[in-house]
């Protein structure tokens, strides 16, 4: 092939050449000078078995699929019989997503030579590419078996590609031991690596998944189509798993920087940035990936999400509707969590009946997702069916033993319920949980509604110091120096009541709870005047408020008493 192409090169330039040289002759000579080498040229290209051949090898190492095809059929249509180009025409087949074909291709290719490791291992890809793993198997140990014909690769594709079709079928552990046959007869192959990374991280053992990527990337070899990105890609996912969310955001950001383009990338970015409390950030990540892949239903899912944190329920709405409708693609996930979303979406637009078919379709999907029965649990108490939210709630727990979110709920609807003791104790469940301070419900609001239910319970100290954890890890958070200020006043420490007040009062400005705490202060100080003048602040904000009305009345009648009970100034004697 070499040759021929030498040849045709050679021939092109000498033509170019006479077209040169004779410029300025007539154009008769010209044209008998070059047209006539042309045609004996594709003539003699026609019915040359190697220069298709060879054509058909050179156009699918530069990625030109369907021109390989077309030059593999060439010679094909010369030699029919060939093994060889049955098994060259496989991988364009491959690489357009005809895999089909390219069985049909590889089992001709096989007939005429059974033990044709190349023919059986793009088999093996073909039929992993089909979802088929264990015919994929089946294929690459043929391979394996075979002659040892491999045209320019080595048995490592062989193991790589058994690898591969073992994790897919739910077999990490012999998708291990099959890459590293790969490294073993491959040490520098950077792809088998990196599986061997994906394939630890399934098993949950972190350590030898960072190292093998590590390696790959170190070794930065044999990376096939794939590029370091794919590492950087899996070593994020196992930071991520670690929650170590800092550094997977750090790998995320370098897979991106080699390759801009990857949606599952994006979309992971945007995930993590979501556990790190940043929704903003994470819808950015999320509009990357859906403009690179419009229909991606696990990237609009999660758009979804992230809206819903951020209270934009509409356009939460719409994005669920879109991913429900979009590609199928879910990553490790389900439909099931753009139905959960769906219906928290409707919770927060306030259509609870809606939200609850939504809920049930998520449920319906997958029973043990504990996330959907605890929003379950959410839209029945806004419906008021306390008992209905209290047993979606102890499924959500059992289910997720560790989720502090669904404890929260509970503890929420056992204190509705005055059930304190068993609120308590769910609060506590809460905080041993999964809640971290960048997460929509924070342990500051933990700590905070802790605190609540210890002062019912009469424990006031104890009360106190939840609200003080509450504001040592948010010391933003209005209702716990409100809190605050309500358990100090029942402790009598009126001066420090009141500096709670004040801090309450600087974050919600003209709140009348907080009006109406710092006006009961007043009054145990005896105050009046001040007093007074905090009622009639609440009075104006809200005119039904009660404890305001009734206080306001108590210190008028105490100033009237004392006023009647005053004894006349004794008059002055004139001189």
């Amino acid at each position: 092939m070499k040759n021929i192409l030498k040849s045709i090169s050679s021939n092109k330039q000498k033509a170019k050449g006479k077209a040169i040289f004779f410029w300025f002759l007539p154009v008769s000579l010209l044209a008998v000078s070059f047209y006539p080498s042309q045609k004996v040229l594709a003539q003699e290209e026609l019915k040359d078995f190697n220069y298709w051949a060879s054509l058909c090898d050179l156009l699918g190492s530069e990625n030109k699929y369907t021109e390989a095809m077309a030059a593999c059929d060439r010679a094909l249509g010369l030699n029919p019989k060939e093994p060889k180009i049955w098994t060259a025409r496989i991988e364009p087949l491959i690489n357009l997503g005809k895999y089909a074909e390219a069985i049909v291709a590889a089992n001709t290719a096989i007939n005429f030579q059974p033990n044709y490791s190349l023919a059986w291992v793009y088999r093996c890809q073909a039929y992993s590419g089909l979802g088929k793993y264990e015919e994929a198997i089946a294929a690459c140990d043929r391979a394996l078996q075979g002659d040892g014909n491999w045209g320019q690769h080595t048995a490592a594709l062989g193991w790589y590609l058994k690898g591969a079709a073992l994790d897919k079928s739910g077999q990490p552990e012999e998708a291990i031991a099959a890459y590293d046959r790969a490294v073993s007869v491959n040490p520098d192959y950077s792809l088998a690596l990196t599986n061997r990374c994906q394939a630890f991280s399934e098993l949950g053992k972190y350590e030898q998944a960072i190292s093998a990527c590590e390696l790959a990337l170190k070794i930065n070899q044999n990376w096939g189509k794939a590029t370091p990105a794919m590492a950087w890609y899996h070593k994020g996912l196992v930071m991520r798993k670690l929650g170590k969310y800092e550094a997977a955001l750090a790998s995320y950001n370098q897979a991106i920087a080699m390759k801009i383009d990857d949606a599952p990338t994006w979309a992971e970015h945007g995930f993590v940035l979501g556990l790190l409390g940043k929704y903003a950030q994470a819808l950015s990540s999320y509009e990357w990936a859906i403009k690179i892949k419009p229909d991606y239903s696990l990237a609009l899912a999660s758009q979804c999400t992230a809206l819903n944190r951020l209270g934009n329920y509409q356009d939460a709405l719409a994005a669920c509707d879109k991913a429900l409708q979009g590609d199928g693609n879910w990553g490790d996930l389900t439909p099931a969590i753009a139905w959960n979303q769906r219906g928290n979406a409707l919770v927060g637009g306030g259509k609870y009946e809606e939200a609850l078919a939504s809920i049930d379709r998520a449920i319906g999907l997958k029973a043990d997702y504990a996330e959907a029965w605890n929003n379950r649990s959410v839209a029945h108490w806004y419906l008021g069916r306390l008992q209905d939210a209290l047993a979606a709630s102890n499924r959500a727990t059992k289910l997720q033993p560790k989720y502090s979110q669904a404890w929260f709920n509970k503890a929420r609807i056992l204190r509705t319920l005055k059930q304190y003791p068993n609120a308590l104790a769910a609060y506590d469940q809460a905080l041993a949980g999964d809640a971290k301070s960048g997460d929509n419900l924070t342990l500051s609001d933990i700590w905070t509604n802790r605190s609540v239910v210890l002062w019912y319970l009469g424990r006031y100290g104890e009360a106190l110091a939840s609200s003080d954890r509450a504001v040592s890890i948010n010391p933003e958070l209005f209702q716990a120096w409100y809190n605050r200020g309500v358990i100090l006043s029942e402790l009598k420490r009126y001066p420090e009541a009141l500096t709670a007040y004040d801090r309450a009062n600087a974050l919600k400005e003209n709140d009348p709870f907080v009006l109406v705490g710092k006006g009961i202060v007043f009054m145990k100080l005896n105050k009046d005047k001040e007093a007074i003048a905090a009622f009639d602040a609440a009075l104006k904000i809200d005119a039904n408020n009660i404890v305001a009305q009734q206080n306001k009345k108590f210190i008028q009648r105490k100033l009237e008493q004392k006023k009647m009970s005053t004894p006349p100034p004794h008059p002055k004697l004139n001189n």
